[in-house]
């Protein structure tokens, strides 16, 4: 019986945790709900978040962020919808705009 609801205590308390991250039941409910909504291999569910959303009738993001890069549809990247770039790259761009990407340099 202590088991049952130590189990039950850890997952209500890990369910929470996930719930309070913000970014995670956004993107959760848009990959649930969008059409043609991602999140990139390289990002997760809770670190990734979207910066400017389509203002069309689409319900995907273009661009978007996490600790370790910036993120666009605007471009793709072989065989991948989306375009990463480093922010550690990023820091050595001139004139840099992450709402532009035609200035994230090489």
């Amino acid at each position: 019986m202590k088991t049952k609801v130590g189990i039950a205590l850890c997952f209500v308390l890990l369910s929470g945790c996930f719930l309070l991250n913000a970014n995670a039941v956004a993107n959760l409910w848009s990959v649930a709900t969008g059409r043609g909504y991602l999140i990139p291999e390289e990002s997760s569910m809770t670190r990734f978040r979207v910066t400017q959303m389509n203002r069309g009738s689409g319900e995907y993001w273009l661009y978007a962020e996490d600790e370790n890069n910036y993120y666009t549809m605007m471009e793709k990247s072989g065989t991948k919808p989306y375009l990463s770039f480093s922010k550690e790259k990023a820091a050595n761009c001139l004139h840099f705009d992450k709402f532009e990407v035609k200035t994230w340099c090489n």
